[in-house]
């Protein structure tokens, strides 16, 4: 399958797109394989790895470049822009590469949320039966980087994102659509645009091949050639049903108790019944399947605990981007007197997190740039506008945290769920979380250093 990918690439003239972690992940895999190999590099920022056998192109503008090439591997996140369609024809990634040669041994999933839960809930399920199974893709890992690690048996459970799908024209043998919201309207400029890329999860499956998905969110219409098995927590006539903490598939019947898992919230059972679709589907039994969930560990800044600091409990949800998650989260978790929101405007509606806000017993609402801007002129234009609700602007995450710690009642709940994304502000939505439980644990380690230098 490597020297698949070699020949692909042999006698090429290529161009690497973006310079990322996927970026310098195909560069390591060209420079092992294929070491003479010259080939080019665009970057946006300067590259300060030393190169060997590639031409560096730096800038804001990779346009004038494109024709120099026959071939572009480029990164998910840019935003491909040419106004000859030659240059499209040229195109492929990571991805695309991989799934035209592995794509019977992968398990394809993507959603706007709840995808990187369910691609590790899957992946822990196969491990935990013995079988042999990598985990890559967006959750982190790029997929050149576990090639040699893959064998005839192994599978490849890929979380997939839109922007590693935009532009596939290959589609795994089992693929799994969670839901689709508003989100990266920035990248794609129109929700429709933004739909049409996650659809390339089942747009290229062959007879033979298995998609699962909401019919709530995705109608892939009568030119659909792979079986199919629909998943829902509201339609009755969906194959996998999901009523409250129960899931019912065919004559089958599991029931999650909270006390025994540590995924929590109506949305993570959803998230466990995706992963039950794929598991039933290769052959697990329940019992062997419910055994894995208990022992699953959720995911680092999903409704993660922090601490207690003096009576009140921090909850770290900086994966939230979107309202829905932010809404799942405030329904998921007991006693929440304070919210802190905010983040990078993308151009999404704040409306229904308004909405539910005002509805709800949450007592203050802690505002961050910029969205917490629109949010708080939300909040003054609603109808009800909730005059019993504390509105409290601040600067940043910082100022954020120490205000939650002056206001939120002892006994009590914080969650930091911001629904906006991350960029602009952090690197990345785990840079934020990490910096809100710095600042949350901040006094609680001062208070320890002071006590043990006292000693």
């Amino acid at each position: 399958m490597i020297t698949g990918i070699c020949e692909k690439l042999r006698n090429k003239k290529v161009l690497l797109l973006g310079f990322g972690r996927e970026g310098k992940s195909t560069y390591h895999f060209i420079r092992k394989y294929l070491p003479e190999m010259q080939f080019g590099i665009y970057d946006k920022n300067e590259i300060k790895d030393s190169l060997e056998n590639a031409t560096q192109h730096i800038g804001n503008s990779y346009q004038d470049i494109l024709a120099d090439y026959d071939m572009i591997i480029k990164s998910p996140g840019i935003v491909f822009n040419s106004k000859d369609n030659g240059d499209f024809k040229k195109l492929t990634s990571q991805t695309d590469l991989f799934l035209e040669f592995y794509r019977d041994q992968t398990i394809g999933i993507t959603g706007t949320k709840g995808k990187s839960t369910t691609s590790s809930l899957v992946y822990h399920v196969i491990q935990s039966t013995g079988r042999d199974a990598r985990l890559v893709g967006n959750i982190g890992v790029p997929v050149f980087d576990v090639l040699e690690e893959i064998s005839d048996e192994t599978l490849i459970v890929f979380e997939l994102s839109s922007h590693q799908l935009e532009h596939v024209t290959h589609s795994p043998h089992i693929g799994m659509h969670l839901n689709l919201y508003q989100e990266h309207l920035d990248h794609y400029g129109t929700f429709e645009k933004y739909a049409a890329a996650k659809e390339n999860i089942y747009k290229f499956m062959q007879k033979g091949d298995l998609l699962i998905y909401n019919k709530g969110f995705l109608n892939p219409g009568k030119h659909l050639k792979a079986a199919s098995i629909t998943l829902s927590d509201r339609d009755d006539e969906s194959d996998v049903k999901v009523k409250e903490n129960h899931i019912y598939y065919k004559e089958q019947h599991i029931e999650i108790i909270d006390d025994e898992i540590l995924l929590k919230g109506h949305h993570n059972v959803y998230n466990i019944a995706a992963a039950y679709s794929v598991a039933n589907y290769l052959g697990v039994g329940n019992d062997s399947f419910y055994e894995a969930v208990k022992t699953f560990q959720p995911l680092p800044h999903r409704m993660e605990y922090v601490a207690v600091i003096d009576g009140i409990t921090f909850y770290n949800d900086s994966i939230s981007t979107i309202c829905e998650t932010t809404i799942q989260a405030a329904m998921s978790i007991r006693n929440i007197d304070t919210v802190i929101l905010g983040g990078m405007d993308r151009g999404i509606e704040y409306k229904p997190l308004v909405d539910f806000l005002l509805d709800s017993e949450i007592r203050n609402i802690i505002l961050m740039p910029d969205t917490g801007y629109r949010i708080q002129t939300l909040i003054a234009n609603a109808d009800a506008p909730g005059q019993d609700k504390n509105i409290v602007p601040v600067a940043n995450v910082e100022e954020a945290v120490q205000k939650a710690k002056e206001i939120t009642k002892k006994g009590m709940t914080c969650l930091f769920s911001p629904a906006a994304a991350s960029y602009g502000f952090f690197k990345n939505f785990e840079e934020r979380g990490e910096v809100f439980k710095k600042f949350v644990l901040s006094n609680e380690i001062c208070n320890t250093l002071s006590a043990a230098s006292s000693k």
